[in-house]
């Protein structure tokens, strides 16, 4: 498994028992990466990139969990899922761009956002190792 994130909340999670890739960059960022990730290494989604209840233009972190053996075939299911990803992102930041967010606020989006992909990997019975 390998989850690629652009939210430090998750960078820095010592709990996490599986390899992070730091995106330094914008939601939009990861999802190009989880993308490259699913054309070039075959890799597969585990969560869904649109998860949560927060809108592309209202956060600013995305963590995606993706699975790292590669297979033969790309999945088409996979590679539809991000595109639709990618396009609702643009959609959603036409329609209005993400506010340029107070520190506090942005802390509550990388709460939310690491809750989430906790969650996730408690669900998939990735067991948390404390440091």
């Amino acid at each position: 498994m390998l989850l690629l994130t652009n939210n430090p909340k998750v960078k820095e999670a010592s709990e996490i028992n599986i390899p992070i890739e730091f995106i330094d960059g914008s939601y939009l960022d990861v999802l190009e990466q989880v993308r490259r990730h699913l054309v070039d290494d075959r890799y597969h989604l585990i969560t869904h990139p649109l998860s949560g209840s927060i809108k592309p233009n209202e956060t600013v972190y995305k963590s995606i969990i993706l699975l790292d053996e590669t297979h033969e075939a790309i999945s088409i299911e996979n590679l539809d899922m991000i595109d639709h990803a990618i396009e609702v992102y643009h959609r959603f930041q036409s329609m209005r761009r993400t506010p340029n967010w107070t520190t506090r606020v942005l802390q509550d989006f990388a709460l939310i956002d690491y809750d989430l992909v906790t969650s996730a990997l408690n669900r998939i019975n990735v067991p948390p190792s404390f440091l």
